[in-house]
C-alpha cells in the first residue's frame, strides 16, 4: 500500500511540474514579443577608388568584416590558398610575405615567425572568409572606413 501511494504522489508531483511549465510557457509566449530578425548592414569595398564586389556577401561580426580570402589577396596581388588538411589558409605576395593563418585559432605564422591574430580565418562552403583590414594592411593596402556609407576603401599601387 505504501509503494502504492509513495508511486501515486511522484506521478501526481511530475504532472504538477508538467503542467505549471506548460502554463507558464504558453504564459510568457503570449506576453512576449517575438525578437526583430537581425539585420547585416550591407558593406561596401572600393578598390582604388571603384567598387569591389565579392563573390559573397561581406558578413560583419563584432565590428569586423569577414571576405573571401582569395578574392581579396588577388586583387591586391597576391594569393590565398586553403589547406583541408592542417585547416590553415596561406596568404602570401612576392614570395616576399607569407601569413598562416588556422581556423578557430589567434596564432599565425607571418614569414616563418609565430605572431596573434585577433580573428582567425573562416571556412565557409566554397570559400574562406577573413578579416578585410587585417589582410588588406598585410598585403600593403591603405584602408580607411566611411562609417557614413558603410564603405571600405582600399589603395593600393597597381604594377602594371
Amino acid at each position: 500500500m505504501f509503494i502504492m501511494l509513495r508511486k501515486f504522489s511522484t506521478m501526481m508531483l511530475t504532472a504538477a511540474l508538467l503542467t505549471g511549465s506548460v502554463a507558464a510557457t504558453a504564459a510568457f509566449a503570449q506576453t512576449s514579443p517575438a525578437p526583430a530578425p537581425a539585420v547585416q548592414q550591407k558593406i561596401k569595398v572600393q578598390l582604388n577608388g571603384k567598387e569591389f564586389p565579392f563573390p559573397q556577401e561581406i558578413v560583419t561580426e563584432n565590428g569586423v568584416a569577414y571576405v573571401n580570402a582569395s578574392t581579396l589577396a588577388i586583387a591586391l596581388g597576391g594569393s590565398a590558398a586553403w589547406d583541408s588538411t592542417t585547416k590553415s589558409l596561406l596568404v602570401a605576395k612576392d614570395n616576399k610575405y607569407a601569413l598562416r593563418m588556422y581556423e578557430n585559432q589567434n596564432f599565425a605564422y607571418k614569414n616563418g615567425k609565430e605572431t596573434s591574430v585577433a580573428n582567425p580565418p573562416r571556412p565557409v562552403t566554397g570559400a574562406v572568409l577573413v578579416p578585410l583590414v587585417f589582410i588588406a594592411q598585410e598585403l600593403g593596402a591603405k584602408v580607411e572606413y566611411d562609417a557614413k556609407t558603410l564603405t571600405y576603401k582600399l589603395s593600393i599601387p597597381i604594377n602594371s
